[in-house]
């Protein structure tokens, strides 16, 4: 019997927007408790937790477990593609959804950090296709206080409309862009309230491109994944794109056991808000940076783990690319992402400088998957008693 930890999507967001995800993946405890415990060694428990994924002809996930920078774990469990037969592993890039606009925001800070642009630049400046929404600063998409209209709430013949509006059929980020030259009206005022927004990170991934000159997986190549070696880290902005040894996403198919290629969508090749792979190596490579200042100066990263406060002095828990706010009782930085058949999840237990990190192309909850692997290297006992 099937046991899969599904996301399920509100029924409330149809269209394109049902396939995106953000912060929400890390949804609590598995739904589907087992009746009998789990073994007391960590590494045992965590194959018996992903043991839904040995059946035969399975897409799985992978599993990361990361301390004081020693990889403790990194399995895959599963197949990277069904057809082919071949396996998912530690290293085997994954699409990472919403995950990815950690790296949007890293890109951005890079730029800040260089003086090539300010989070307080209008968004106008760089994207004029913008300027019937006043007011938005940069450090508005960052934080997902921009109150942008979501294009994704479009009917997906419309939205899908623009592909051709420079010549390319390929629907791009400088193609969507142009919904807002004559569509929308402003949720909100900048800064009033937080709400999430894939167009912010499409429009961010946009002014890397123009602020630097180069595509947004150039830049990400040139200043993140080469110099941290993150071998297998790409951007996928085209069909023509080839990423070696990749996961192909899939979907439960109708019948028990069965599974449908879920890989494909127009939409593909928007990045910023996703469009990222990477493989567990990679992101142990990435998660190890982010306690340095490798990549940018101490005060710009601490605004990626920094809570954003409203006009009106509220709270809200999202810093630069990361969800802000305590996970099982545990200061923790974490993220979500889903987009067609792959789920992912990281939660960086920064102060037990602990990270789980979960990476699906089967539809799985990752965020349920990763905090059950949490539960088993952080409840059972103490950090000071197992470090």
């Amino acid at each position: 019997m099937r046991r899969f930890r599904l996301w399920k999507p509100d029924p409330a967001i149809t269209g394109f927007a049902l396939l995106f995800s953000g912060p929400f993946l890390l949804s609590g405890c598995a739904e589907d408790r087992r009746a009998e415990p789990l073994p007391e060694d960590p590494v045992e428990a965590v194959g018996v937790i992903f043991s839904e994924f040995s059946v035969p002809g399975s897409p799985g996930a992978s599993v990361s477990v990361i301390r004081d920078g020693e990889v403790l774990l990194a399995e895959g469990f599963g197949l990277a593609d069904v057809p082919e037969g071949r396996p998912l592993s530690r290293t085997t890039p994954v699409r990472l959804g919403s995950v990815g606009k950690q790296f949007t925001a890293m890109a951005i800070m890079i730029l800040a950090d260089r003086g090539e642009l300010s989070f307080h630049d209008p968004v106008s400046r760089w994207v004029p296709e913008l300027q019937r929404f006043p007011g938005i600063q940069v450090s508005h998409l960052l934080n997902h206080t921009s109150g942008l209209p979501d294009y994704y709430e479009l009917p997906d013949e419309e939205f899908a409309a623009v592909a051709d509006s420079d010549g390319d059929p390929v629907l791009t980020n400088n193609d969507v862009v142009t919904i807002f030259e004559r569509w929308g009206e402003p949720r909100f005022a900048p800064g009033e309230e937080y709400e999430y927004s894939n167009p912010a990170y499409e429009v961010l991934a946009l002014i890397v491109q123009r602020v630097s000159g180069l595509s947004f997986g150039e830049f990400l190549e040139e200043n993140v994944f080469g110099p941290l070696g993150m071998e297998s880290a790409a951007v996928r902005a085209r069909p023509e794109t080839i990423i070696p040894q990749r996961a192909i996403g899939y979907r439960p198919g109708e019948s028990d056991g069965s599974w449908v290629e879920n890989d494909d969508h127009p939409a593909n090749w928007l990045v910023g808000a996703g469009g990222v792979y990477a493989s567990l190596d990679d992101l142990f490579r990435w998660d190890q940076a982010l306690y340095t200042n490798e990549l940018v100066s101490q005060p710009i990263l601490d605004l990626a783990f920094s809570p954003t406060t409203l006009n009106d002095g509220r709270v809200s828990e999202y810093g630069f690319g990361w969800n802000v706010s305590e996970v099982m009782g545990r200061s923790a930085v974490h993220h979500g992402g889903a987009w067609v058949g792959f789920r992912a999840n990281i939660i960086r237990f920064v102060t037990d400088r602990t990270t789980v990190i979960v990476l699906s192309n089967a539809s799985a909850s990752a965020g349920d998957l990763a905090r059950e692997v949490a539960e088993v290297f952080l409840e059972k006992e103490t950090l000071s008693e197992i470090s």
